[in-house]
């Protein structure tokens, strides 16, 4: 009895952390926000060939769709304790390629023409293997690729080039 009590406390306390983000739009963009411009920024960085409206589309659609999953999964605190609740079938999705699953879906829909996404995964096989995408383009080398990750925290959209993540080793999957 006193096992089940603390679990329930731990989830109700956990709970008043979940990530609730409001406001999303998916259709109407805008891009005043200041991380839009920094991804875009970043995107149109790696390659003279990028188109300058998509990098903005795309920024733009990588952050918003990576919160509107938050949502939709009901996401509880950091990535992994949302993880846990998982494993406890008290939540259903959230997991890292849940994450990069849907958000390689959605960015695919666009029809981007200067960029590609593709899946990675690093710690392949391993307890906390962790899978993610890429925005990439054949002219543009793996390391200089950009990962974005929705899941590391919990729908704020991480992205770094692959050489500067130095949370994880990437590879294609």
């Amino acid at each position: 009895m006193k096992q089940i009590f603390i679990l329930i406390t731990v989830i109700l306390t956990f709970n008043a952390c979940s990530s609730n983000y409001s406001n999303i739009n998916l259709e109407k963009r805008t891009y005043h926000d200041q991380k839009i411009q920094i991804l875009a920024n970043d995107i149109l960085s790696l390659s003279k060939e990028i188109d300058k409206n998509e990098a903005l589309k795309s920024s733009y659609d990588a952050i918003t769709y990576s919160k509107h999953l938050a949502n939709k999964f009901q996401v509880v605190g950091p990535a992994l304790f949302h993880n846990t609740l998982i494993n406890l079938n008290l939540k259903e999705k959230g997991f890292c390629y849940h994450y990069a699953n849907e958000l390689q879906l959605y960015l695919k829909r666009k029809k981007f023409k200067t960029f590609k996404f593709i899946r990675v995964v690093s710690n392949r096989g391993e307890y906390f293997e962790h899978s993610s995408i890429i925005l990439t383009r054949d002219d543009i080398s793996f390391e200089d690729s950009i990962v974005l990750d929705a899941w590391r925290d919990s729908g704020e959209l991480f992205w770094s080039k692959v050489k500067d993540d130095t949370r994880y080793k990437w590879e294609k999957k």
